[in-house]
């Protein structure tokens, strides 16, 4: 029996590491049906209270209160195919399909010409995988399941240094929590593996708090610029639960072995950074009825340089990993055409992986999408409907043979979005 390398199975923990750095830098973007029905280019063409997010400044522009709620149904589907020597030619692995609800809650106010607020309620990061039949995933001892969940509170005041140019600012406090599985084996001398034990990583809700600053200009005669910072947000869960156990094999003499070097359930420590972004647009009105827009959104994923994770029962299992995250770019675009009765929309987006490829993994296989979406709008009386959907087409990505596990292939992967907020104006 290689003793050494059951230890060092048992030592599984560590490899929720990367799980962790994948999960804090998944985006969710789609926070507005108006604006996802213009491919979330509203920047600067902001014109409903989910400006609270896009660009608070926006709130200036509209008139007295609005409450909105909404929300996405997001479907996910994920393939891997592996490559030699590791996981091996042939070998295909499928995610279940995902299905998430991130909701939206705007409440805006404008008390003046110069002055309006709004508080918000929304899930601007968010993650869930999960691996067909665990057990046999061979991917097992990275990730077999895997869930960030978040919610924001902000505020945002809107002031108007003159007609042309409209400021804001704001706060937020960021409530996130995670959970992670994942399966240790241990290979038999006949080469096989063997699933040994489990690992289960929880957090309670944690809060992590931010700030925002916009703009928007009128520079000339319908044409609007807008600019949103929104700034890092570090979450330090010093409270999180790691619990072992064991999976019975039926071999005595590895049973034994196993529960000798099995960690006690214990405390973990770590910290969830959530990257800064810098959105810059331009809108431009030819006409009454139509509306064009192009928008550059900047994160900052070069903050997962490294991430610790921090066991102080088992010191040994404490480990930092090289993430190594690019800072990405996504170019947005879209068009609103205004009708008599009702208002329709298009858009698409690019949106640059931020991953290297050494940083693929089965958790968060990142990779550059495209995102076509098409939109409607329809008025009635005091009240506001917007809906859309979103067909995210998003390009196989491979490890190129640098996955820093070792587990290499390529990843495909579809994402659809369908959305809509119901809005009373008063």
């Amino acid at each position: 029996m290689n003793t050494s390398r059951m230890v060092r199975a048992l030592a599984f923990a560590t490899l929720l590491v990367p799980t962790l750095a994948s999960a804090a830098g998944y985006g969710i973007y789609e926070q507005g049906a108006a604006a996802i029905g213009m491919g979330g280019a509203y920047i600067a063409s902001a014109h409903d209270a989910s400006a609270q997010f896009y660009n608070p400044a926006a709130m200036l522009g509209l008139k007295g209160k609005e409450m909105s709620l909404g929300g996405t149904w997001l479907t996910t589907r994920t393939s891997f195919a592996g490559v030699s020597p590791y996981p091996g030619n042939g070998v295909t692995e499928e995610m279940k399909s995902g299905n998430f609800f991130p909701p939206t809650f705007y409440w805006t106010n404008r008390l003046s010409q110069r002055l309006a607020y709004g508080v918000g309620l929304n899930a601007p990061f968010g993650l869930g995988v999960e691996w067909q039949d665990p057990s046999t995933f061979t991917g097992r001892e990275r990730v077999t399941k895997a869930q960030l969940q978040s919610i924001d509170g902000s505020f945002n005041l809107a002031w108007a240094a003159n007609p042309k140019l409209w400021l804001a600012g704001g706060v937020n406090a960021r409530y996130a929590k995670v959970e992670l599985n994942n399966i240790a084996t241990f290979i038999t001398s006949g080469g096989a593996p063997v699933n040994v034990s489990s690992a289960k990583l929880t957090s309670d809700y944690t809060p992590g708090y931010g700030f925002h600053l916009a703009m928007l200009a009128k520079p000339a005669k319908n044409v609007r610029v807008g600019a949103n910072y929104r700034s890092e947000i570090r979450v330090k869960i010093d409270d999180g639960k790691a619990a072992f156990t064991q999976i019975l094999t039926g071999n005595t003499a590895l049973d034994a072995a196993v529960a000798a070097g099995l960690p006690a359930n214990q405390g973990v420590k770590t910290e969830l950074v959530f990257p800064a972004s810098m959105a810059v647009g331009v809108a431009w009105d030819p006409s009454p009825e139509w509306t064009y827009e192009i928008d550059g959104v900047f994160t900052q994923w070069s903050a997962f340089d490294k991430l610790t994770l921090t066991f102080p029962t088992t010191n040994s299992l404490n480990k930092t990993l090289q993430e190594d995250y690019r800072d990405q770019a996504a170019v947005r675009v879209g068009v609103e055409h205004r009708l008599a009765t009702y208002t329709y929309r298009f858009g698409y987006y690019f949106d640059a992986a931020a991953a290297p490829p050494e940083s693929v993994t089965p958790l968060l296989p990142d990779a550059s999408r495209h995102g076509v979406t098409v939109g409607y709008g329809k008025t009635f009386g005091n009240w506001s409907l917007d809906a859309y959907n979103l067909f995210l087409f998003v390009e196989k990505r491979s490890t190129e043979g640098v996955e820093r596990d070792g587990y290499n292939g390529t990843y495909k992967s579809y994402v659809n979005a369908l959305g809509a907020n119901l809005a009373y104006h008063w």
